[in-house]
C-alpha cells in the first residue's frame, strides 16, 4: 500500500488523541458496540457448541484417536494458510474502502480457490507419496486432509469479504449454523455407534461445504452486477496481501509447529493432551478475536493515521487488562475445568493450558500492534524476521521438548511471540514519525 494521507493541523485538533471524549464515543458508537456485542455473543455460542463437540469427539476417540484426528485436520489448515496468498486480508482491506468492487473480489476468490487449491492438493499428494514417513497421518485420512484445502480456502476468502463490507450479522449466522450442524452430526454418529476418526472428519468436511454454499447463496443481494474477474485487482490484492500473507503464515506456523513437534518427539497421547490445551486457550481468546475482526475494517476505512493509532491504543489497553484477568482465573480453575470436561485422563493438559493462556496475553499485544500495521502498511522486513522466528522456534522446541515435555513446547512459542513485540512497535512508531514529518 502507498503512503498514508497527510495529517493536517485541523485533523490534529479533532483527532481522538486530542479529544478523549470523541474517542470514547467512537469506541462505543452504536454500530461498533452493536457489532461487538452481537459477534461476541455468537462467538460464545460457537465456543460452547465447539466445546461440547470437542468433548464428544475426544471422549469417543480417546487421547491417541484425538491426536490422529488433530493431525488430519492440520493438513488442511496448513494448506489453506499456505494457499491464501494474503488475499483474505486484502479482500477485507479493499472492499472496506470500496464496496462496489465486491463482485470482482468474489470472482477472483472463487477462481483462486479452485485453481490454487487443486495445485496444492496435487503437490501435497505427490510429496507424501514419495516421502510417506513425513506424513502427519496415513492412508485415506491423509488424502481427505488434503481435500479440505480448496473449499477451506474459498470459505476463508469469502468470509473475509463479509467482514470487509461489515455484514457481521450474516457472518455470525453462517458461523453458528455450521457449528450447530457439526455438533448434531457428531451426536448422530455416537448414537449410531459408527464413531471413528474417519466419520468425525467426514462430518467436518460436510459442515465446511455447508458453510461455503450458504455464504455464496447469501451474497446474491450484495452483488451490484454479475461476478467478474480482474487481473489488475488480483495484482493489487497480491501487492498488499503477500506481505501480510507471509507474516501471518509465520505467525500461524509459530502456533502450529509446537503441536507437530510434540507429536514427533513425544507421541500421539501427548499430542492429544497438548491439542486440548490449545483448543481451550483459543476458545478463551474469543473476545480479542471478535474485537480485532471488527476493528480491522474500521481502521482500514479511516484516513488519518493518528486517529487509527489512538483507537488502536485504547482498544488494546482494554483487551490486555481483560486477558490478564482471565489468565489469573484460569490459573485457579484449569484442573477442575479439564477434569469436568474431558476426564482425569486429560489432567496432564492443565499446566500447559495455564502457560498457553499467559502466552495468549503476548499474542494479544502483538495482534494489537499488527492490526494497526495492517491498516497502514505491512513492512517487507516482516518476512525475513518472521522466517527467522520460525527457525528459532524449531530450534527451541528441539532444545526444550525433551527435558520439559509439553511445557517446553509452550515456552518455545511464548519466547518467539515475545520477540515480535519490539519489532511491531518499532514500525508503528516509524509510521507515526513519518506522518508527523510529512505534515510539517
Amino acid at each position: 500500500m502507498n503512503s498514508t494521507p497527510s495529517h493536517t493541523s485541523s485533523a490534529n485538533k479533532n483527532s481522538p488523541s486530542s479529544k478523549p471524549a470523541n474517542l470514547f464515543s467512537l469506541i462505543f458508537s452504536s454500530d461498533i458496540s452493536r457489532n461487538i456485542r452481537e459477534t461476541f455473543i455468537t462467538k460464545i455460542l460457537v465456543m460452547a457448541i465447539g466445546l461440547v463437540t470437542s468433548v464428544i469427539i475426544t471422549r469417543s476417540l480417546g487421547p491417541e484417536g484425538r491426536g490422529i484426528f488433530t493431525m488430519t485436520l492440520i493438513i488442511g489448515t496448513i494448506g489453506v494458510q499456505i494457499g491464501n496468498l494474503g488475499l483474505h486480508g486484502s479482500n477485507t482491506f479493499y472492499v472496506a474502502k470500496n464496496p462496489s468492487i465486491l463482485p470482482t473480489l468474489l470472482g477472483n476468490s472463487i477462481l483462486i480457490s479452485l485453481v490454487l487449491g487443486s495445485v496444492l492438493v496435487g503437490a501435497g499428494a505427490c510429496f507424501f507419496f514419495f516421502y510417506p514417513d513425513l506424513a502427519p497421518t496415513q492412508g485415506y485420512l491423509l488424502y481427505l486432509g488434503l481435500l479440505w484445502i480448496p473449499p477451506g480456502l474459498a470459505y476463508l476468502l469469502i468470509q473475509n469479504l463479509l467482514i470487509g463490507i461489515q455484514e457481521f450479522h450474516l457472518f455470525n449466522k453462517i458461523e453458528l449454523i455450521t457449528k450447530i450442524s457439526l455438533l448434531l452430526l457428531a451426536g448422530l454418529i455416537i448414537i449410531l455407534k459408527i464413531d471413528s476418526v474417519l466419520t468425525f472428519y467426514e462430518c467436518t468436511i460436510f459442515t465446511l461445504l455447508l458453510g461455503l454454499t450458504w455464504s455464496l447463496w447469501k451474497f446474491r443481494p450484495y452483488l451490484s452486477h454479475r461476478i467478474t474477474l480482474s487481473l489488475s485487482m488480483f495484482k493489487r490484492g497480491i501487492n498488499y496481501g503477500i506481505k501480510s500473507y507471509l507474516s501471518c503464515l509465520f505467525s500461524f506456523l509459530l502456533l502450529k509447529i509446537d503441536l507437530l513437534m510434540v507429536n514427533d518427539i513425544l507421541g500421539k497421547k501427548e499430542t492429544g493432551w497438548y491439542d486440548i490445551s490449545v483448543i481451550l486457550a483459543e476458545m478463551i481468546y474469543t473476545l480479542p478475536i471478535v474485537v480485532f475482526t471488527i476493528l480491522f475494517p474500521k481502521l482500514c476505512a479511516m484516513d488519518n493515521i493518528h486517529d487509527k493509532w489512538a483507537l488502536t491504543k485504547s482498544v488494546g489497553a482494554v483487551l490486555l487488562v481483560a486477558m490478564g484477568s482471565i489468565t489469573i482465573a484460569i490459573w485457579l480453575l484449569a484442573n477442575p475445568m479439564i477434569d469436568v470436561l474431558y476426564g482425569q485422563a486429560f489432567l496432564p493438559a492443565a499446566s500447559v493450558f495455564i502457560l498457553l493462556m499467559a502466552g495468549k496475553c503476548v499474542v494479544c499485544m502483538n495482534q494489537v500492534l499488527g492490526t494497526f500495521l495492517a491498516s497502514v502498511n505491512v513492512p517487507w522486513t516482516a518476512i525475513p524476521f518472521g522466517f527467522l522466528l520460525v527457525l528459532v522456534n524449531i530450534q527451541l522446541n528441539l532444545i526444550l521438548i525433551e527435558p520439559y515435555g509439553m511445557i517446553g513446547a509452550a515456552l518455545a512459542s511464548i519466547i518467539c511471540f515475545s520477540l515480535l513485540i519490539p519489532f511491531h512497535y518499532y514500525y508503528c512508531a516509524k509510521y507515526l514519525r513519518s506522518q508527523n514529518s510529512s505534515s510539517l
